[in-house]
């Protein structure tokens, strides 16, 4: 197979016009702190042992119950455990990347962004889900973006982002009641979308240990990299 791309943590193949293969690494990135972070824009020096096996376990078992759920189309086609790798459809992304967040518990930059606001105060309960878009973009941080702003500069289909926001919402609402169902309290989670070849919403990338805030249900103990992981090894 021809390596077509090398990501910050996965390695990218050709399998044919419309499928790719993706083999996870325990490759990891840096915030500008230095810190270990998964949403870093800097590649570590050193690789965190564990890293893939948690990636794709936890991402193959959250398409799988989406897709087997009717819930939404991934691209998922298959995935291989023991070789650490996933074979895909090929997506459209949307120029530039955009990554899609959902809060049901403030924390982290959405503190640091409404921290002014009375009564807002970390780890608070939202009493409905908070829906964010943001730009992929590492020099300019990553800003939000609205669907109005969306759809006004032409990143994205006006038609197509009303089926968007319905079936992240959807999809998010789904993947919450999987951690629950696990004893788990879900704070956030980022997700990607695309577009198959008849521009249809596609959930693409990965939903893994570093793409979320979980943590014992009832308790402050958060559970992360391949611990969080092994709640969704399937028997």
């Amino acid at each position: 197979m021809k390596l077509v791309y090398r990501g910050k943590t996965k390695d990218v193949y050709e399998l044919d016009a419309a499928s790719l293969h993706l083999v996870f690494t325990d490759r990891v990135t840096k915030n500008d702190a230095g810190e270990i972070d998964p949403g870093g824009n800097n590649l570590a020096e050193e690789t965190v042992p564990g890293q893939a096996e948690a990636c794709l376990l936890m991402s193959s078992a959250i398409f799988s119950e989406i897709a087997e759920k009717n819930i939404a189309r991934t691209h998922m086609i298959a995935c291989d455990l023991e070789k650490l790798s996933m074979d895909v459809r090929r997506a459209r992304m949307f120029r530039p990347g955009l990554e899609w967040v959902t809060r049901w518990v403030g924390t982290g930059s959405f503190i640091r962004r409404y921290g002014m606001v009375p009564g807002v105060q970390d780890g608070m309960r939202l009493p409905s889900p908070v829906f964010e878009i943001t730009l992929k973009d590492d020099a300019a941080g990553d800003p939000l973006i609205v669907p109005s702003a969306l759809t006004a500069l032409g990143i994205v289909d006006a038609a197509i982002m009303d089926e968007l926001l319905a079936r992240n919402a959807a999809v998010m609402e789904a993947v919450r009641a999987m951690f629950t169902a696990r004893g788990l309290d879900l704070w956030d989670i980022k997700v990607e979308w695309g577009l198959d070849e008849e521009g249809r919403p596609l959930l693409i990338d990965e939903i893994s240990p570093g793409c979320c805030r979980a943590f014992r249900a009832g308790t402050r103990d958060r559970v992360a990299g391949l611990e969080l992981a092994e709640f969704f090894r399937r028997a």
